[in-house]
């Protein structure tokens, strides 16, 4: 089964508190892989891992960065239909 693990810095991590959540395909109910749970350490190593991300998102407005969310937002709500399919497709095949 897929194991599911944090992407933090443009790597994949394990998570630090040894723990892990069963993940379920949303169309048949069947586990289909697991997933690291954070500890307090990963969620430090995130935010600083984030701190350090391009400056160029850092640097943008806050009505920019908000325009862009509620375009990203209004893509998502149009095609939802085939989001979701992609996804349970996906996560079928864990």
């Amino acid at each position: 089964m897929k194991q599911i693990r944090h992407w933090i810095g443009g790597d994949y991590h394990s998570g630090a508190s040894g723990r892990s959540g069963i993940v379920f395909n949303p169309a048949s109910g069947v586990q289909s892989g697991s997933l690291d749970l954070a500890s307090v350490d990963d969620v430090v190593f995130g935010v600083a891992a984030a701190k350090g991300a391009p400056p160029g998102w850092r640097s943008t407005s806050l009505a920019r960065r908000s325009e862009i969310m509620f375009t990203l937002r209004e893509f998502v709500d149009r095609h939802r239909t085939d989001i979701a399919k992609l996804f349970t497709r996906s996560t079928a095949r864990c």
